[in-house]
């Protein structure tokens, strides 16, 4: 599963579009960056990681927890 199709199965459930989706996701992530100290700000190669570089790093994440 790619994360369109993530994105996309999220907008089904929610009942909203998948660009409404990205837009949470985004302004998620822009008040997680707000602290210096979240390692959110680690992820990415911007300032601001984009949601495909937040949500591969969170499934790769979640891949290694299932290994375990």
């Amino acid at each position: 599963m790619n994360i369109n199709d993530i994105l996309k199965e999220i907008a089904v459930k929610n009942g909203v579009s998948e660009e409404e989706v990205r837009r949470e996701i985004e302004a998620s992530i822009a008040e997680a960056c707000k602290d210096p100290k979240n390692p959110i700000n680690k992820l990415g190669k911007g300032r601001v990681p984009t949601t495909e570089e937040v949500m591969e790093h969170v499934l790769k994440e979640v891949a290694k927890s299932q290994m375990n």
